[in-house]
């Protein structure tokens, strides 16, 4: 497939008939991994702590290249990653506030000078360009509050100031940055860290039970780097998203085909937890411990467990839930990128534990409601080195654990022992955050709008443009590394029918002087176009952008202090986390199924279209035909949040290449969002 997605770990050539063999047995047991540790002492990793103090946390977050040694997962080997950081460690510094605090923070950006030579346009560029983004608050997006349309050059000193409301629910939120078209690069070198709004009314921090746990983070990165260390950033030459075939010259290899995939190693990646490849936790039998979770990789899907242990669910994204959702013993969190859980985990017998993420073809729902499960591996492209699925028949040269880092993959270790203790889980309704309106408003609140927004994925090859069918034209162009023809799309049938008329928008020109034949679309699903005569292009003359475009909002109607409706529909095989910023919403349903208790979310997985694709040789499911997976919410635009922000995919290689569009809120009808982005440097208009 020429410019197509394919599976970030997987290639899109699983059997269904071998995951529903495994289904059972894979539910019930949680296999041990690889436990290779860093070398040196006993207590569990922690990031640095900056505290308030009198209603202001005043902190520096620079941004540096600095060294950071790491253990790779499979080898044990220590290497030495040259990482683009905050204060020079993965991750950041934990920065902790109240509700009504002041986050002032200086942001000196030392990293090296821009490249001079680059392709401009929409294609990423400017990789020591930074701003900050404060995941998950209900804050002003303008000036120099959470604005990720800011520009912090190398070589500058720049300020954000944060403030935060006082009715702020409290919980676990996180920074990173947030440049577009830099971000994936700044991801793999670890630039996040970890936010938490604590104390104030309606917050978990009182109830007796959760005031005596343990309060511990964990924070799960995936960092890269080339063979000597490095964080390189894309291929300059790149025309389609994803190296295929794997031999391809450049224009044929992905923006991030600088890691590499074939032969050799061309590059490493460490999965680690607070910067630290499976550290040990120490934990007393019947201890309960609270355990804030964040996915802060680039776009894994993690379905998180504990061996032995039930996992008992307290917030998401930052806000409490309802009530302790237990599961199961030893069934696993889906973490999608992004997101944040919030768990207590009671201790069990002495013994050892592993936490792990499991195989993500292993069909689990994106909720903890259970909501049609479904496998969860990473479509991305396929330029980056990825752990080897043993589910995954079709794997290169096999899945042999013993030669190779395999799923599933252990987070951390968990070694109970010592004195017993007797410790409680708390029981009955949890308190209702603050801040917020209640679940009755939200719901029975007339919506001041119903709006649709899709995710669409194009992809194209010469004389065609599509997804989810084989190409059968015998054109060998589209060829997957095994040999076989890849999943492109067979004539206009096998596309969406936006592709042709989005593909014609978005020319060379538009791409910094070179075509870019891959598509990742985020647009007003009501938008929808006019139908035209001709096969390859029967939509056109749609109104409104697929792409990313700053200057203008993709909804011009967005008022403060309303109640609306959304339906997220995802056309592709992969899932996309949906991530909204400034105001949170409530999930209501999956795949248009209600949720039996509605959840808070910032972040949420909507999932792919099925059937999957199960391999290349039979004839593969039309992307038309499939049934398309969606999310509904009802979403409350505080006043506090007017002005322009932006919604996206969380798969960051996704977002980087425009899977996003910007939203304003206004004050009132007719009002303007007292919006103005800073001119994105190098892009054409």
């Amino acid at each position: 497939m020429k410019g197509g997605i394919m599976l970030r770990r997987h290639r899109l050539q699983v059997f269904v008939v071998v995951a529903v063999l495994v289904l059972s047995a894979a539910f019930l047991t949680i296999r041990r991994g690889q436990t290779s540790q860093d070398p040196g002492g006993t207590a569990f990793p922690q990031p640095e702590v900056r505290q308030s103090s009198g209603g202001i946390l005043k902190t520096t977050l620079r941004a540096r290249i600095a060294d950071n040694t790491l253990t790779d997962n499979f080898t044990g080997e220590t290497r030495v990653v040259h990482a683009l950081t905050f204060e020079g460690t993965i991750p950041g510094p934990t920065l902790v506030v109240k509700p009504g605090d002041t986050l002032s923070i200086a942001m000196p950006n030392d990293l090296p000078p821009n490249p001079q030579e680059q392709r401009d346009g929409a294609f990423p560029h400017d990789p020591y360009t930074i701003n900050l983004h404060t995941h998950g608050l209900e804050v002003s997006p303008l000036g120099i509050s959470d604005n990720v349309f800011r520009h912090m050059e190398p070589g500058t000193k720049n300020h954000v100031r944060v403030e935060i409301p006082p009715d702020h629910p409290t919980g676990t939120y996180w920074y990173h940055t947030h440049k577009h078209g830099s971000v994936t690069t700044q991801f793999f070198g670890g630039m996040a860290g970890f936010l938490i709004i604590k104390g104030g009314p309606g917050t978990l921090d009182a109830l007796p039970e959760i005031k005596a746990a343990k309060d511990v983070v964990m924070g799960f990165q995936v960092i890269r780097s080339d063979l000597t260390g490095n964080v390189p950033f894309v291929n300059q030459e790149s025309q389609q998203f994803g190296t295929f075939p794997p031999d391809a010259g450049p224009a044929q290899q992905g923006p991030w085909s600088t890691y590499g995939t074939t032969g050799s190693p061309k590059s490493f990646f460490y999965y680690t937890t607070n910067g630290k490849t499976n550290p040990t936790m120490h934990m007393r039998p019947g201890e309960v411990q609270r355990w804030r979770w964040l996915n802060a990789t680039e776009g894994d899907n993690l379905p998180v467990a504990l061996q032995g242990h039930s996992l008992n669910i307290v917030a998401m994204d930052g806000i409490t839930a309802a009530n302790v959702n237990s599961l199961p013993a030893e069934a696993p969190v889906v973490i999608g990128p992004g997101q944040r859980y919030e768990v207590l985990v009671k201790a069990g017998k002495p013994g050892t534990y592993l936490l792990q993420a499991l195989d993500p073809f292993i069909p689990e729902s994106v909720s903890p409601s259970g909501i049609d499960p479904e496998m969860r591996p990473s479509r991305h492209s396929a330029d980056l080195p990825q752990p080897c699925d043993p589910l995954d028949p079709t794997a290169p040269e096999g899945c042999d654990p013993t030669t190779q880092l395999t799923y599933p993959l252990t987070l951390a270790t968990v070694v109970v022992e010592g004195d017993p203790v007797d410790m409680s889980l708390p029981s009955g309704p949890l308190p209702v955050p603050t801040g917020l309106p209640s679940v009755e408003d939200m719901l029975n609140t007339p919506p001041a709008a119903l709006r649709n927004v899709a995710f669409e994925n194009c992809g194209k090859v010469p004389g065609e443009a599509g997804m989810g069918t084989v190409d059968t034209t015998g054109d060998t162009t589209g060829m997957t590394g095994n040999g076989h023809q890849a999943m492109a799309g067979n004539g206009p049938q096998g596309r969406l029918p936006s592709c042709g008329w989005y593909f014609e928008k978005y020319d060379a020109e538009y791409w910094g002087g070179k075509p870019f034949i891959t598509l990742l679309l985020m647009r007003d699903d009501d938008d929808k176009g006019v139908p035209n005569p001709d096969p390859n292009m029967p939509l056109v003359n749609f109104q409104k952008e697929g792409l990313f475009d700053p200057d203008k909002p993709l909804f011009p109607d967005m008022i403060a202090d309303s109640y609306e409706e959304w339906t997220v529909v995802n056309r592709s095989f992969t899932d996309h986390p949906f991530h909204i910023h400034q105001n949170p919403f409530l999930l209501t349903k999956i795949n248009g199924k209600p949720l039996p208790t509605p959840e808070w979310h910032d972040t949420i997985l909507v999932p792919a279209s099925i059937p999957t694709p199960t391999g290349p040789d039979a004839p593969q499911p039309n992307i038309n035909l499939a049934r398309h997976g969606s999310i509904t919410f009802r979403i409350h635009f505080r006043p506090i949040t007017v002005g322009c922000f932006v919604m996206h995919c969380h798969i960051i290689t996704h977002e980087d290449l425009g899977m996003m569009q910007r939203l304003d809120i206004l004050p009132g009808p007719n009002q303007p969002s007292q919006c103005e982005p800073e001119p994105m440097p190098h892009r054409r208009h």
